[in-house]
């Protein structure tokens, strides 16, 4: 079957707006971090001394093990026991997402409210991921960092993103890729994924993001299970930190709710459960 020039006109089109966004490259420390992570027997020292190596990361390393979150029966005080604490994986997650802060969290790509939502939405995803034994904690924990990095590389390359983002938050789901797409020729979760891909993220990190705001992914069995689930799980960590922050509409809810549940195998009454849950720990 001969190819469709316009679909070729379309990618290539994409991929030169695609240039204009700035996907800085992985920081040196996280590729070490995950050069040693990856190896068949990583060594707990050697990963220590990584993070050790910038003292600001590894006091906010050891501020996140001893918050309440993580719940540490003593105070820990050096980033070897902090690792053995909250375990080689999460320490890597934990540390990912202080980089990423690190990396993006200034100048044009500065959204305070956008990194609120982003931790807490990797806090609550974690301990969804543990509750329901439906993905791994740290892969989930990963997910909610990158699910919406996609908005502050949008932010910095287009000066009307915040206008696109006022009126795709009266949208929600798919509606918001839309009016993306309209205004910019690109997405977020495009971005994200771009950005997750190019970081070694996990894969189903990376397919998750680029999927996040489209439940119809949640009746499809030809997607891999730990996808559906991150996809899932995040509809329902999305409801309980909006009822934290005092925002009681949720439209994304509202059209996914239903069909996150039943990916869940989760009923109403128990994923409001499993919402107020969340609320405690983000209050702790």
């Amino acid at each position: 079957m001969p190819e469709n020039p316009s679909s070729h006109s379309a990618t290539a089109e994409r991929d030169n707006i695609v240039l204009a966004v700035n996907i800085p490259p992985r920081p040196a420390l996280y590729m070490a971090l995950q050069h040693e992570i990856h190896k068949e027997d990583p060594d707990i020292r050697k990963i220590a001394d990584l993070i050790n190596r910038d003292v600001a990361m590894a006091s906010r390393l050891l501020e996140t093990t001893n918050s309440a979150f993580f719940n540490a029966r003593r105070h820990i005080t050096t980033v070897q026991d902090a690792i053995s604490m909250i375990g080689m994986n999460q320490c890597t997650a934990v540390m990912t997402g202080l980089i990423t802060k690190k990396s993006l969290g200034s100048g044009a790509m500065m959204m305070a409210r956008f990194w609120d939502v982003s931790e807490k939405r990797a806090k609550g995803m974690s301990f969804l991921a543990k509750e329901l034994k439906s993905v791994e904690p740290e892969i989930a924990y990963s997910f909610g960092l990158f699910c919406d990095i996609g908005i502050p590389l949008l932010k910095a390359t287009f000066p009307g993103y915040l206008e696109t983002l006022s009126i795709a938050n009266h949208k929600g789901d798919i509606d918001f890729l839309e009016v993306e797409h309209e205004r910019h020729g690109l997405d977020h979760a495009y971005v994200g994924s771009l950005l997750a891909q190019q970081w070694s993220i996990s894969d189903d990190v990376v397919s998750a993001i680029s999927m996040h705001h489209d439940h119809d992914i949640l009746y499809d069995e030809a997607i891999a299970s730990p996808i559906r689930a991150l996809v899932a799980l995040n509809y329902v960590v999305e409801r309980a930190i909006q009822e934290f922050r005092g925002e009681s509409e949720s439209l994304e809810w509202d059209k996914s709710g239903t069909v996150a549940c039943e990916a869940l195998e989760l009923s109403a009454d128990a994923a409001g459960e499993l919402c107020e849950a969340i609320k405690g720990k983000l209050r702790a």
